[in-house]
């Protein structure tokens, strides 16, 4: 693990791994007053391998999800290296721990390389410069057998990338790029085959022979990977059946009074055992399922005190430690640049969905145009100024609304799914980088800006069609000024949709969405007339009610040393004359649009995610079956 050494030397500390211990951990949902796990006890300390295994539903998930500082325990107490730590500052400590999720979860449409790049650079950056950090790269890839495919795309189910093994250790090198003291991982050997499965348990175990805390919940194991556990904590129930030295787990079970058949995996067999609703052995399962034995209390005690040098460690030396890792991350500047850089490069290698809104941009565009290429820009007709109003023909107020009612749906129609698709397909991945200590604001500035990239493209190509074949009055930049806005607004609500929807129902959700704010701009039912129902307020809520004032602006003003403009104001409900302002609004509108999807992404990664969530829930619905 040469690739380890250089990342590990650039830290003050000379502690590599980070030893903890847990007490009588119980987490209840408060709503329901469920426990999904109860007195868990336990320790796993530096260079050492511990295996949490269970049947599923034993609160496996929960109880790393504890030790990681995602969830809050509601009962017990906790250690990090023989100082005692409040359960609700666990949390502020979660620098110092990598946690790898089931899923893989790594950005799709970056290679091996840019992937573990992108995160070391914003882990790292504070301490270290660009040629450093590409050789800590570089020396991982090499030592986690990444280094034949390290310029191939990492891929998902749409678009074939790295095999599964091969993504499984990007994942854990995302993590261990920022040399983390304690690695936890969640079912890191799920939907790998046997030989995948195995080197990634053998990746673990050389990394706690390095010296890092090393915890993983393991789901029927092969006897390969139960073998190269140091430490195992079998749990059943959402109660501790066994915890103590793997070794011994065997003549733990044996001794009261189980066989174990040679040709058998020892691990199914102690699954199997306290998997079974009715044990061979009435009195010793229940003190192997309650963890109440004489044998196993005697393990624990002997196991889960932490080392010797640990002795001397104080509070003072664990905040200490917590404020170096925090210096490594790159300024906040610094981290608004990568997560730019990463959004156009991703979306440069994603052409489908772009082409795709750009096709629909045009296509509306053209459309449009073609419906008013017969009027030939003359949409608005009003009634002559005094004295010779008597000579006007019939007024035309509506026109002019009706088609900025248009375009404001043409955008939806453009904008709506991918606004939602931009931010709910990094949903997990930003629950992941918030946790690491990733700046939650300065992704969301980042993405601000590469979606200004995308949208103004879109803009661009709407107006040109339109303005080319329906020829309006309004001038090309006011026109595209407007369009471009609007397109902000729709991209800002899709942010919104993202992360209140699930991933399949959020478009759809953001277009109709949409559709109601661009129906409600003024045109039927009348602004005039939502000030008669004093309902204007709900009209003013809507961007494309200031969208369409600043539209009919924009094609009756050049008119107003003919027509009587107050009429027309009367008549409509519109405002004239004050473009700057629809402008200032539809952009205030946008942007806290963004903020509160901001908001909204920041409150779900702090609380926890939601695949977090539906883990507990699934514990709970598991141990009122058993």
């Amino acid at each position: 693990m040469h690739g380890l050494s250089s990342i590990f030397l650039n830290e003050v500390s000379d502690i590599v791994g980070l030893g903890i211990k847990f007490n009588s951990i119980g987490y209840r949902i408060k709503s329901s007053g469920k426990n999904i796990i109860s007195e868990i006890s336990g320790s796993a300390h530096d260079a050492s391998l511990l295996g949490i295994m269970g049947p599923s539903g034993s609160g496996k998930s929960t109880l790393v999800n504890i030790l990681s500082g995602k969830l809050h325990a509601t009962a017990g107490s906790i250690s990090l290296q023989g100082v005692e730590t409040s359960l609700s500052d666990l949390g502020k400590f979660k620098d110092l721990i990598g946690y790898v999720p089931q899923d893989d979860v790594v950005h799709p449409h970056l290679t091996v390389r840019e992937n573990i790049l992108f995160s070391a650079r914003i882990r790292l950056g504070g301490i270290l410069k660009e040629r450093e950090i590409h050789q800590n790269v570089d020396q991982l890839i090499l030592a986690l057998g990444l280094i034949n495919v390290k310029d191939n795309l990492v891929g998902d189910q749409e678009r074939r990338g790295v095999s599964g093994g091969e993504r499984k250790r990007v994942s854990i090198g995302v993590e261990l790029i920022a040399a983390p003291r304690m690695l936890i991982l969640d079912e890191p050997t799920s939907g790998l085959d046997a030989q995948a499965a195995l080197s990634i348990i053998m990746l673990l175990k050389l990394l706690s022979q390095y010296g890092i805390t090393v915890i993983c919940v393991l789901h029927q194991p092969r006897v390969e990977i139960f073998n190269c556990l140091d430490t195992l904590l079998l749990l059943v129930s959402g109660k501790q059946a066994y915890f103590g030295k793997r070794s011994k787990s065997k003549q733990y079970f044996s001794d009261m009074g189980y066989d174990f058949d040679p040709q058998l995996n020892p691990a199914d067999v102690m699954l199997d055992i306290v998997s079974s609703p009715l044990p061979r052995f009435p009195k010793p399962a229940h003190n192997v399922i309650n963890g109440t034995g004489p044998k196993c209390s005697e393990e624990i005690s002997q196991n889960s005190s932490i080392p010797r040098k640990a002795n001397c460690f104080t509070f003072e030396k664990l905040e200490a430690l917590h404020s170096l890792h925090r210096t490594r991350i790159s300024p906040w500047y610094r981290q608004v640049y990568l997560c730019f850089s990463r959004d156009i490069k991703q979306q440069s290698r994603n052409k489908g969905s772009f082409l795709l809104e750009l096709f629909a941009s045009v296509l509306t565009g053209i459309l449009l145009g073609l419906a008013m290429y017969e009027f030939k820009g003359q949409l608005y007709q009003g009634m002559y100024l005094p004295p010779f109003q008597i000579l006007s023909s019939a007024a035309n107020y509506t026109l002019v609304p009706e088609m900025g009612v248009l375009c404001c749906l043409a955008i939806s129609f453009a904008s709506a799914a991918p606004s939602v698709s931009a931010f709910t397909i990094e949903t997990q991945l930003l629950r992941r980088e918030f946790h690491s200590g990733h700046s939650e604001s300065a992704y969301f500035v980042a993405k601000v800006l590469s979606s200004l990239v995308r949208t103004s493209l879109s803009a661009l190509h709407f107006t040109s069609y339109y303005m080319i074949l329906a020829t309006p009055t309004i001038a090309f930049r006011t026109f595209l000024g407007l369009a471009l806005l609007y397109f902000y607004c729709i991209y800002g609500l899709g942010s919104i949709v993202a992360t209140l929807t699930k991933r399949e129902n959020g478009p759809l959700a953001c277009l109709l969405l949409t559709i109601v704010i661009g129906i409600f701009g003024g045109y039927a039912p009348r602004l005039a007339k939502a000030k008669e129902w004093n309902l204007v307020w709900f009209w003013y809520l809507c961007p494309g009610t200031w969208f369409n004032e600043a539209f009919y602006t924009g094609h009756i003003q050049q008119y107003a040393y003919l027509y009587d403009q107050e009429a027309a104001e009367l008549y409509t409900g519109y405002t004239t004359g004050r473009i700057g302002l629809d402008a200032g609004l539809l952009l205030l509108m946008g942007t806290v649009y963004r903020i509160i999807g901001c908001s909204l992404m920041v409150i779900q990664a702090r609380k926890g995610s939601w695949s977090f969530s539906i883990k507990v829930e699934v514990d709970e619905r598991m141990l009122v079956v058993s």
